[in-house]
């Protein structure tokens, strides 16, 4: 959440959240019950909101009529943008909202005496414990993840839809982002009874791929990726043989993405990974993985902007992937990468059918159990690939 801006939203407060320091509006007056932390330099940050009704930056309230809640309002001055997502399950940016369960009391008619209040406290608690996870999808929508323990009814998923609203403004539906709003419990240094807080996140579906062009070892050769057929062989990099299963293929506006620099092909040149390695310029998507040092490695882990870049020039994309019989590493332009491994993310090509997508948190689960080989995102074995692959920059020819 590095250099986020809080945008106005009508009024004439806009807000940079860059560093931990005081948030303040366009009068300078500091706003209450808002902390920043940056975590480590990182562009990953907490957002921490603590609800007070003097002069807070975060507020919802409730329009009463007749006794019950006509409506629910929240206000954050603005909404987030750039709020960066999870991806295989590691990174992106965090907001918590402390004490959540007493600001939801002021949105129900008679406090925390009020039966939904009280009904949604317990499926709060019963969350925080069990680690279920209420989601607002893109459309405002609630859900619940798979084996959730209870349900919710019209009046909880108001709240906890205006709540996104409050955050995120249009800014999740534009980006097509499905919200997780987990709980986290805190110690009461004033009670046996814990503190719940808001956990908000948001994931990417990662969308491993190649880019139309880049030619894959068949046992008749190469061939281009958009070329291969079903029942089509393909050599792996241990030297066995598998028949293509599945091709996915999609068409990727680049210019028109909401996060282009999610789906903008990494590009690497020949020699950047080793000896021969690859043979020829291999592009392809930014999340694809490739086996180096015994562990798979996303190619935008490997961006040093010279012999390993996204193209920035490109405003299109045709992306490809190829399923064998099992998750496995083949070979591209001579480099060893993975085969397509479904996690519930099919129906992300154009040709994947009415499958919906699965949750990403879901996705990490699958695609940690059912890898060829360990995923390597960040670390000491990283940062050891990365500083041999820099090492090898001198003498590498560009172009």
């Amino acid at each position: 959440m590095s250099d986020i801006t809080i945008t106005s939203s009508g009024t004439a407060s806009s807000y940079t959240l860059s560093q931990p320091l005081p948030l303040t509006n366009a009068s300078n007056i500091v706003l209450q019950g808002v902390d920043f932390l940056n975590n480590n330099g990182t562009n990953a940050g907490v957002l921490i909101l603590t609800d007070n009704a003097q002069g807070s930056a975060f507020t919802i309230t409730t329009t009463s009529l007749a006794g019950g809640v006509n409506s629910y309002s929240a206000s954050l001055g603005g909404s987030i943008t750039n709020f960066q997502p999870v991806a295989f399950g590691v990174g992106g940016d965090q907001i918590t909202i402390q004490a959540v369960t007493d600001l939801f009391a002021e949105l129900f008619p008679a406090g925390t005496a009020n039966p939904d209040y009280i009904s949604l406290v317990d499926d709060v608690n019963t969350a925080a414990r069990s680690g279920d996870q209420f989601l607002i999808l893109p459309d405002g929508s609630i859900a619940l993840t798979p084996g959730t323990h209870f349900t919710l009814d019209a009046a909880q998923k108001q709240v906890i839809a205006e709540v996104g609203a409050a955050l995120f403004g249009t800014a999740a539906a534009a980006d097509g982002a499905t919200l997780d709003l987990a709980f986290g419990l805190r110690t009461n240094p004033k009670s046996d009874v814990p503190f719940i807080d808001a956990l908000i996140t948001t994931d990417v579906t990662v969308n491993p791929c190649f880019a139309a062009g880049t030619r894959l070892l068949t046992t008749r050769g190469e061939v281009a990726v958009e070329a291969l057929k079903i029942g089509d062989v393909l050599i792996t990099h241990a030297g066995e043989e598998q028949a293509v299963q599945w091709i996915g293929r999609r068409e990727v506006e680049i210019s028109a993405h909401p996060r282009p620099e999610t789906v903008r092909p990494v590009v690497i040149e020949p020699g950047a990974l080793g000896e021969h390695m690859p043979v020829r310029r291999l592009v392809l998507s930014p999340d694809h993985a490739l086996l180096l040092d015994g562990v798979l490695v996303p190619a935008k882990a490997l961006l040093n902007w010279t012999s390993i870049r996204q193209d920035i020039t490109a405003r299109g994309v045709t992306y490809l992937h190829v399923e064998l019989e099992r998750h496995d590493v083949v070979l591209a332009e001579g480099t060893p990468a993975e085969s397509y491994l479904d996690t519930g993310h099919r129906g992300i090509f154009d040709n994947g059918g009415a499958e919906v997508v699965a949750h990403p948190a879901l996705m990490q689960r699958r695609r940690e159990a059912e890898s060829c080989a360990p995923l390597c995102l960040e670390g000491p074995r990283l940062a050891a690939i990365r500083q041999r692959l820099a090492a090898k920059q001198v003498g590498i020819k560009l172009g």
